[in-house]
C-alpha cells in the first residue's frame, strides 16, 4: 500500500467529527490520521511508521508516536463515544443481551516489550505474545467490543513494577473476566454471559450469580459430575447418555443438532445442567454447562451466539490488532483500543451506506467496507492530482512506493 492519502473521505470525516470534543486540535488531527491509517493499511502495515507513510503530507513521526505513548486524552471516553454511536444506529432487543468473554493471542517476536510472555493459542500453540482478554456486547443485531484488558504473567508484572516503581497487581485471566462482569451495566431485562471452558469455574459463576446474570459455558470432558447418585467423568456420561438413546434432534437456524440435557451436581459449581450438542453432519461434540432454567433448544440457541467473539477477533486482527512495536504496555493497549474503535466505527459506516442506498445489495461485510473507504481515499488522491497547479513530478516524488 503506497502513500497516497491526501485527506479524509467525507463520510469518514463526518463519522470522526463527533470525537472532536475528546481531543485538542493537534490530538484530533493525530486521531484522524491513526483511524484512517488503521482502516486502509495493508497487511502487516498497521504500526505507526507504516501509518505515517500512507500520507502525502507526512508529519514528524514522533508526533504520532507520542499520541500513543504519551496520550493525554481519555481512551475510555473515546471508546464509550464509539459504543454510543453504534447503539444509536442499530436495533437492540430490550429483552435479552449477551456478554461474550474470551482472550486472543497477538504474537510478538522479541521479549523486550512489557507484559510479553508465553501464552497458549489454539492455532499457534505456545508462543511469545501479548494476550488480550476481551468481551463483546451482543444485543439484537449489534455487536460491540465492550472490554479489553492486557494479561501479563506474574513475572512480567514484577518486572514492570521494578521498572516503573509503581504497584502492578498481577491478575489471572479469570480475575480479569470477573472484573468485566462487575463493570457491566445491563441495558436489557436479561443478561447472559457466554464463554469457553477456560472460564467455566467457581469464580466467574459466583460473580454472575451475585449480579443475577445467566451464564452458559463450555466445560471440559474430563470434569467430574454426579448424575443419579453416581460419579462420572463427563466423557463417560456422554457415552452413557448415547447408549441409552437420550439424544434427540434440535432445529436451530436451519441446522440440525443432536442434543441432550441432564441435571448434575459438581463440587465447585453446585447443581447445574449439562447440555451435550452435536451438529448432525459432524462429530464435533460440545458440552455446555449452565444453571439457566430453559429448554435444551433455548440453551443451545443462546450458546451459538458465542461465534460472534471469534468473528470479532478475526476482524480486529485484520485491522491490525497486535501490529505495533511499542515497548510500553500502555501504548500497546491504546493501539488495541483504537483498533476495536475502528471495528465499531466501520460497523456504523456500513449501516449508513445501506441506509443511504450506497450498498445496494445489502449490508457490506467488514472487508467490503474497508475496500469502500480505500476507493474513496484513492478518489481524493486522483482529484488532487487533476487539480494541482504544481509540476506532476514534484507530486510523484512525495509518494512512497517502497
Amino acid at each position: 500500500m503506497f502513500g497516497f492519502l491526501s485527506g479524509l473521505p467525507s463520510r469518514v470525516r463526518h463519522l470522526l467529527s463527533g470525537f472532536r470534543r475528546c481531543f485538542t486540535r493537534p490530538q484530533f488531527d493525530n486521531f484522524c490520521r491513526a483511524m484512517l491509517g488503521l482502516i486502509v493499511a495493508g497487511e502487516k502495515e498497521h504500526d505507526i511508521k507504516s501509518i505515517n507513510e500512507l500520507f502525502l503530507d507526512r508529519k514528524n513521526q514522533s508526533s504520532l508516536n507520542r499520541f500513543f505513548t504519551e496520550s493525554k486524552w481519555d481512551i475510555e471516553r473515546v471508546v464509550a463515544e464509539g459504543k454510543a454511536l453504534l447503539l444509536s444506529e442499530a436495533e437492540t432487543d430490550g429483552r435479552v443481551e449477551y456478554k461474550l468473554a474470551d482472550d486472543t493471542v497477538c504474537k510478538k517476536y522479541g521479549p523486550g516489550a512489557e507484559m510479553v510472555c508465553y501464552n497458549h493459542s489454539s492455532t499457534m500453540g505456545t508462543v511469545l505474545s501479548h494476550d488480550y482478554v476481551t468481551s463483546l456486547y451482543v444485543c439484537g443485531d449489534v455487536c460491540i467490543p465492550d472490554g479489553l484488558k492486557l494479561y501479563g504473567s506474574e513475572k512480567r508484572c514484577r518486572e514492570k513494577e521494578r521498572k516503573t516503581g509503581e504497584k502492578v497487581e498481577f491478575k489471572t485471566k479469570v480475575q480479569l473476566v470477573c472484573e468485566m462482569i462487575d463493570e457491566h451495566v445491563p441495558r436489557a431485562a436479561k443478561t447472559i454471559w457466554l464463554w469457553d471452558s477456560w472460564y467455566t469455574c467457581y469464580e466467574t459463576v459466583t460473580r454472575c450469580r451475585a449480579h443475577d446474570y445467566d451464564w452458559i459455558g463450555e466445560i471440559k470432558s474430563n470434569r467430574v459430575a454426579f448424575y443419579e447418585g453416581k460419579k462420572y467423568h463427563l466423557s463417560e456420561l456422554v457415552d452413557k447418555l448415547r447408549s441409552e438413546g437420550k439424544f434427540y434432534d434440535v432445529f436451530i437456524g436451519g441446522e440440525i443438532y443432536q442434543a441432550c440435557k441432564v441435571d448434575v451436581f459438581t463440587k465447585k459449581l453446585g447443581s447445574v445442567s449439562i447440555i451435550v450438542n452435536v451438529k448432525a453432519d459432524t462429530n464435533d461434540i460440545h458440552i455446555l454447562c449452565t444453571d439457566m432454567k430453559a429448554t435444551t433448544r433455548e440453551i443451545v440457541r443462546h450458546a451459538l451466539v458465542r461465534h460472534h467473539i471469534e468473528d470479532f477477533h478475526k476482524g480486529a486482527k485484520y485491522l491490525g490488532l497486535g501490529e505495533y512495536r511499542f515497548r510500553e504496555s500502555e501504548a500497546a493497549l491504546t493501539h488495541a483500543h483504537l483498533v476495536t474503535l475502528v471495528y465499531t466505527l466501520l460497523d456504523v459506516l456500513r449501516r449508513r451506506l445501506l441506509r443511504y442506498n450506497i450498498s445496494k445489495e445489502g449490508l457490506y461485510t467488514l472487508e467490503q467496507t474497508v475496500e469502500w473507504v480505500r476507493r474513496k481515499a484513492m478518489h481524493l488522491f486522483i482529484h488532487m492530482v487533476r487539480e494541482t497547479t504544481k509540476p506532476i513530478g514534484s507530486l510523484l516524488r512525495r509518494i512512497d512506493t517502497g
